[in-house]
């Protein structure tokens, strides 16, 4: 019986050693590809990324639910992320940030840059999620799809 353990124990430490290639990926960075990535992103304080949400945030709210909703300022912000995902994806960073509401509420802001996802692959793409106005649900629960 204790030479059939000790088999046992030697076939699954050796099935381990096997199956780890099989697990493991080579990872190539981006910016190495053929049609690359730099992975240079505007900062989590850009003005041009900040202004970006706060004019998409009002229109969305105006055209789709008939609301005068604005973001008035975006403070407190931080990078939470940058490529969490490993270096052979497309670059994100991920932010956090206060948003202060024109109802003087404050939420919290979730967003992410995205190299090359903005308007036909040109660009910078920014995706965000505010507590309480996710609407669509296309960050539920809680805005977590944007939380890194």
């Amino acid at each position: 019986m204790r030479g059939f353990h000790k088999a046992l124990l030697g076939l699954a430490v050796a099935a381990t050693f096997l199956a780890a290639p099989l697990n493991a990926r080579e990872q190539i960075p981006a910016e190495n590809r053929e049609y690359g990535y730099s992975a240079e992103l505007s900062a989590c304080d850009s003005p041009g990324v900040l202004a970006r949400i706060q004019s998409r945030f009002s229109a969305v709210e105006r055209r789709f639910w008939n609301s005068d909703a604005e973001i008035v300022t975006i403070e407190q912000v931080r990078q939470a992320a940058f490529r969490p995902h490993g270096l052979d994806l497309i670059p994100r960073r991920y932010c956090q940030a206060v948003a202060v509401m024109s109802t003087n509420r404050k939420l919290k802001l979730r967003y992410a840059i995205i190299e090359g996802a903005g308007i036909v692959g040109m660009g910078e793409g920014i995706q965000y999620c505010l507590d309480g106005y996710d609407r669509n649900h296309t960050a539920m629960p809680g805005c977590n799809r944007l939380d890194r």
